[in-house]
């Protein structure tokens, strides 16, 4: 199974883009690395190139632990809110900023907000093998609230592009899809209906998180810095945050997780030139299954 994490700070990636950056990325990113050190771990460390500018010492410490650092984007703008060159310039910057920091190339991106539909994976796509890229997981397949696939769709432009999708996990419930493996449902759902859907699915999983939810003091921060936070945030952004790094450790007692890269592209050493767009002779894998959005 994959272990994924989303780097970005709430107030900036959720609340407000124009929000500075704060401290508490920076001290909720080396939380997780902590847990996973002592549960001896490997991770995607999905990167808001914002964040590795102004705390290079965790893209040093993500390397030198052996985890995956890929893509996030620059400051967590949509996928799907941007022009065509807009979206080309965004993985070009992200790319290159984590790669000069890092010192290795990145071969992964996920999108902000899951933010990719059907009308863009044509330049998307293009955008991610220009930069070598090997790989996507930004697709949610499931229309809720906050994400915007709502209609059906192919991965022949994925294909095309010579890139693999590594689509973020559900379970079908009584006919209908239930994420459960990340985010706020990891954070809701008590751990043991977490483990039995994990132990109903017989696909490869991808369990995805963000720093901020090991942070359990960050709302009295925010209630003092920011005075009108939207009752939705509240509901769905802070309740139960104090649950989530006792989870994790469960979890990584319970099962076994690794980085994409160490799962599916081994190859992909430090050493290894760009896989672009006009170099590569790989083919692409179709990881877990091809949802169709309701």
């Amino acid at each position: 199974m994959i272990f994924s994490v989303d780097v970005e700070d709430w107030p900036q990636s959720v609340l407000n883009r124009s929000n500075p950056l704060s401290d508490r990325v920076y001290a909720n990113t080396m939380q997780v690395l902590d847990i996973l050190a002592a549960n001896k771990t490997k991770a995607t460390f999905f990167t808001l190139a914002n964040v590795a500018e102004k705390f290079p010492a965790l893209i040093h410490r993500i390397i030198k632990e052996g985890h995956e650092v890929a893509s996030h984007g620059m400051s967590h703008g949509n996928i799907d809110a941007m022009t065509a060159s807009e979206v080309h310039q965004e993985i070009e910057q992200s790319v290159k900023i984590l790669e000069d920091i890092g010192g290795v190339k990145v071969i992964g991106y996920r999108a902000p907000n899951f933010s990719i539909n059907e009308d863009v994976f044509d330049y998307f796509c293009e955008a991610l093998a220009t930069q070598g890229l090997r790989y996507d997981s930004s697709l949610f397949s499931i229309p809720v609230w906050k994400y915007k696939i709502t209609k059906k769709y192919s991965l022949d432009t994925f294909t095309k592009f010579g890139l693999d999708e590594h689509y973020l996990t559900h379970i079908n419930v009584a006919g209908k899809k239930l994420p459960f493996f990340g985010g706020g449902y990891f954070r809701l759902f008590p751990y043991a209906l977490t483990k039995y859907f994990r132990d109903q699915y017989d696909k490869d999983a991808v369990f995805y998180m963000h720093p901020y939810e090991v942070d359990t003091g960050e709302l009295a921060e925010i209630k003092k810095l920011y005075k009108n936070i939207p009752k939705k945030w509240l509901i769905t952004q802070f309740v139960k945050r104090a649950s989530v790094a006792p989870k994790l450790e469960r979890l990584l007692q319970d099962f076994e997780f690794t980085s994409f890269k160490e799962n599916y592209y081994p190859e992909n050493s430090a050493a290894i030139t760009s896989n672009s767009l006009s170099q590569s002779t790989q083919q692409p894998r179709i990881i877990i299954d091809q949802p169709q959005a309701a």
